[in-house]
C-alpha cells in the first residue's frame, strides 16, 4: 500500500504533459489522425492500414537526420504521400506484368486512399506555365540548369515526372 502511494506521488509530481497537436486545425496531419480514429471505429482495415503507413513514414521522415530542417509539416507529409503513391504505382505495374491481378487490385485500392490526401493535380499546361516562370526566376538557359529549376519547384500539386518532362522540353529548345 505504501509503495502504491509513493509511486502515485512520484508520478503526480514528475508528470510531464506534452501537447503534440498542431496549431493549424485544418492541417493534413490532424486530418490523418482523425481519419485513423474514424477508420479504427468503423473497422475499415484497408484504409486504416494506409493511414497508419502514412503516419509511420512521416514520423520516420521527420526523425531522419537528412530531413530538411525548414520544411513545413504539410510539405513533409505531402512528400511522404507522393513517395508512397509512386511505390504503389510501381507495384501495380510490376504485378500486372507478373500476371497477379489480385495484388494489383489491392495496390490500386491503397493508391486510391493515398490520392484522397493529395491536392488536386495540375494539368500539363499549368505545369508548363509555372515552369516557364521558374526558368525566368532562376535564370536557367540550358539543360544543364535543370537541377536549379527542379530545386526551385516546391508545389506538390504536380508529379515530379511531369515537371521534369516540362523542364526538359522548355530548356531543350
Amino acid at each position: 500500500m505504501l509503495r502504491q502511494l509513493t509511486a502515485a506521488r512520484f508520478l503526480t509530481r514528475n508528470l510531464v504533459v506534452r501537447n503534440y497537436t498542431t496549431e493549424a486545425s485544418g492541417s493534413l496531419l490532424v486530418r490523418l489522425k482523425d481519419d485513423r480514429k474514424t477508420f479504427m471505429r468503423a473497422k475499415q482495415q484497408p484504409d486504416l492500414n494506409v493511414v497508419k503507413n502514412i503516419l509511420s513514414d512521416y514520423t520516420y521522415h521527420i526523425k531522419s537526420p537528412n530531413a530538411p530542417a525548414n520544411q513545413s509539416e504539410d510539405a513533409a507529409l505531402l512528400s511522404v504521400i507522393q513517395k508512397l503513391v509512386k511505390k504503389r504505382q510501381d507495384a501495380i505495374s510490376q504485378y500486372t506484368a507478373g500476371n497477379r491481378p489480385e495484388l494489383a487490385a489491392q495496390e490500386q485500392d491503397e493508391l486510391d486512399v493515398l490520392q484522397r490526401y493529395l491536392p488536386e493535380q495540375m494539368s500539363a499546361e499549368q505545369v508548363e506555365k509555372k515552369v516557364k516562370e521558374l526558368i525566368e526566376q532562376v535564370g536557367a538557359t540550358t539543360i544543364k540548369d535543370m537541377g536549379k529549376v527542379m530545386k526551385a519547384w516546391t508545389d506538390a500539386s504536380a508529379d515530379k515526372k511531369v515537371v521534369s518532362d516540362a523542364v526538359k522540353k522548355l530548356l531543350g529548345q
